[in-house]
């Protein structure tokens, strides 16, 4: 065997993409007889990287001429010319250069190494040093020289030096010859050859060559010991750099256990060749079965990047959090530009393949920018794209970004489809694929996953200036004639129409004096959320208030003083820290309740929160689904929760039979909307009874059993 027997050695190395101490350093120096090396500057790091795969050379008592150079400033070399000798002080330099207390893995062994191989002349190290100080004459040398007992010659030079820096995370090169591929690499390889026998032998133009200090000799030779296997040590090196690489990917923790319908969605994804919709309730583990799934992958893939988007910044927060329960340390995108050139780097470093794992999570908005989807194209055969919420990304803003073929995809939403947006919804299902879990709430009460309810409707009337307005509003919506199932995009004007009307029901005066009747027991009590509507009183001719108070701060200011509660609004006005500092003192329980807007409605985690009151209510699906959601997360000592839910109707029930005609049609299809949410509300709640005489009253009054829905918007 010889050198010319490594059948795999490649003309041009780098650190970025090749593994050159297992492919390069150790195969050459298991043929190798004679290796000389010129390093550039001196450490005691350097020491302990050039001992890496010299134990078969000390095995078979080859022979090592290393070459090294002290760290030489222009000062230095104006105290030469002052009379300091520059041997002296080349020792004294790389004296204080050795280092013995560095944390470098086998130290010791490694030291004993070099103690074995200097007692028997094996190694030896010689120092070289510029004669005159210029930029261009400091010793910088790095090259290297394979010999074989057969006269076959490997050399190499470039860029590297033997740091760990060199060979891990600098973007260093080398080219490599065999002397026996060609004449023009048998010539290269003679003349690195001839130039290091130059260097080292002192016959070199203006360069010194003096002996390695004798102080750092005997400090090594301090270390010598016998009965180490310097061929195992370089084993069980690679070992250990293996189980460090190996370590930086995602994978479950052992105290990490997914549910069986946790791993079944991971299997369903798999067999859809990593594509796929997880339809999960809220607070049954969507991020945790994400986070398993890109574990799962990544064991099948030799380099993966993971693009986890969300719709707001503290999803962001919470995903980075919980992304660390998956040795996953992410890379987190948002807002101004310090993000930027740590990014880059990640992702240059993972195509050339010196990163095998990157996980980036970003907020939408950041994720549909130009400079994000410009880096994305560098590592795109590689990607997987998860998107948290995912109903949102079907919004016109950003559905271009799935335009993209993203080999990998996953979906997470307890509710995907785009309420009054069949086309987004369209969009979204050829993207992502199939459905790989349908979870909803009521399995997962039944399976322990979320806590059971008890539900507690509590009927609101619309004033006589709301009322009014509601009729107004709704003759200008019907002039649109436009129908639910109409392809043609909805008009700007109506969608204005129609979030005034609906702000009518969200901000009922009446709610705010039912709301003081039914929080009074709760006045002492903790865990509690308030939701409000994004409503101003007092911004419509309808109804003239003395000021125009949002209904957020109407109710913190009724709860303050009717009850001395404490307690906080949670909206968009907050900042990210803000935020932070709020749920702390809520969770601490030095804050009572919350009283949000819309933050809280998707993905905010506080499963402590027990007690809700809905005052203000969608007829989208996915915004009451998702307020009931944040009450149902299991908490220790959280036997059960409570939801009181604002039923919004246009008049008291023994008045609905007393409508003219031209309003009876309106009135119906008003209580028809918020009587979908109480029925699905009251179906699965813990005291169902407690629902069914309202359920009845309401039925009743407007002969709901009759009634037959048309198709135009009212």
């Amino acid at each position: 065997m010889g050198l010319r027997d490594l059948n795999n050695i490649k003309l041009e190395y780098r650190s970025l993409s090749d593994n050159v101490v297992e492919n390069f350093y150790i195969p050459c120096l298991s043929e190798a007889w004679e290796y000389d090396r010129a390093v550039g500057f001196f450490s005691s790091k350097i020491l302990l990287k050039i001992s890496i795969g010299l134990g078969a050379i000390a095995k078979r008592g080859g022979k090592i001429k290393l070459l090294v150079s002290p760290q030489l400033s222009k000062e230095d070399y104006d105290a030469i010319e002052h009379g300091y000798e520059l041997r002296e002080l080349a020792k004294k330099r790389m004296t204080e250069a050795f280092d013995e207390n560095i944390d470098f893995y086998q130290k010791e062994d490694r030291f004993a190494m070099l103690a074995y191989l200097i007692e028997h002349r094996i190694l030896d190290i010689k120092v070289a040093i510029p004669e005159t100080y210029a930029e261009r004459a400091l010793f910088h040398e790095k090259l290297g020289v394979f010999k074989d007992i057969n006269g076959d010659i490997i050399s190499f030079s470039g860029s590297n030096n033997e740091t760990d820096a060199a060979v891990t995370d600098n973007y260093e090169t080398f080219d490599a010859f065999c002397s026996w591929k060609s004449e023009e690499s048998e010539s290269r390889c003679k003349s690195k050859k001839m130039r290091f026998d130059s260097m080292w032998n002192g016959t070199e133009d203006k360069l010194i060559t003096i002996e390695f200090p004798e102080i750092i000799k005997n400090q090594i030779l301090s270390y010598s010991k016998a009965g180490v296997d310097y061929v195992k040590l370089d084993k069980d090196l690679l070992k250990k750099f293996n189980e460090k690489k190996n370590s930086n990917g995602p994978k479950l923790a052992p105290s990490i256990n997914l549910f069986n319908y946790q791993m079944e969605a991971i299997d369903n994804w798999k067999q859809n060749n990593y594509r796929g919709i997880f339809d999960m309730a809220t607070g049954t583990g969507k991020t945790f079965t994400a986070l398993g799934g890109i574990c799962e992958l990544y064991k099948h893939q030799d380099r993966l990047l993971v693009i986890i988007c969300c719709p707001f910044i503290h999803l962001v927060e919470q995903w980075t959090e919980e992304a660390k329960l998956f040795n996953i340390d992410p890379i987190v995108c948002y807002g101004g530009t310090k993000y930027k050139d740590v990014l880059k780097r990640k992702l240059y470093r993972l195509r050339r393949k010196s990163e095998n794992f990157v996980c980036v999570i970003t907020t939408n908005s950041t994720f549909r920018s130009e400079y994000f989807q410009s880096l994305l194209n560098i590592n795109l055969k590689n990607t997987l794209l998860i998107v948290d919420e995912a109903h949102n990304f079907g919004a016109d803003n950003i559905s271009e970004c799935m335009n993209i073929d993203y080999p990998y995809r996953l979906a997470l939403s307890a509710t995907l489809d785009r309420y009054g947006d069949s086309e987004g919804t369209e969009k979204l299902h050829n993207f992502f694929g199939e459905i790989c879990i349908r979870y909803d709430l009521k399995e997962a009460i039944a399976q322990d996953k979320l806590t059971p309810y008890n539900y507690y409707p509590e009927i609101v009337t619309l004033d006589d200036y709301e009322l009014e307005e509601y009729y107004s509003i709704t003759q200008k919506i019907l002039k649109f004639k436009y129908k639910k199932d109409d392809k043609k995009k909805m008009p700007e004007a109506l969608k204005r129409l129609l979030v005034r009307r609906a702000r009518i029901i969200a901000g009922a005066e009446n709610k705010i004096a039912k709301l003081k009747e039914v929080i009074e027991p709760y006045k002492d009590k903790t865990n509690l959320l308030i939701y409000c509507g994004a409503v101003k009183y007092g911004q419509y001719d309808y109804q003239q208030c003395e000021d125009e108070k949002k209904q957020v701060d109407r109710v913190c200011a009724m709860l303050r003083k009717e009850y001395g509660m404490k307690v906080q609004k949670f909206t968009s006005e907050e900042s990210t820290e803000e935020r932070k500092e709020i749920i702390r003192q809520y969770k601490n329980q030095e804050i009572q309740a919350l009283v949000a807007i819309k933050c809280l409605d998707e993905g905010m985690n506080i499963p402590s929160i027990k007690t809700a009151f809905i005052l203000a209510s969608s007829t989208n699906p996915k915004e009451y689904i998702q307020r009931r959601g944040r009450v149902l997360r299991k908490s220790e000592g959280k036997r059960y929760a409570e939801i009181y839910d604002f039923i919004t109707i246009p008049r008291p029930l023994d008045e609905a039979n007393c409508v003219p005609p031209e309003f009876n049609r309106v009135d119906r299809k008003l209580v028809e909307k918020e009587f979908i949410r109480l029925k699905d509300f009251s179906d699965l709640s813990n005291n169902p009874s407690r629902s069914f005489k309202i359920i009845e009253a309401i039925e009743e009054a407007y002969e709901m059993n009759a009634f037959v829905s048309g198709d135009e918007i009212i």
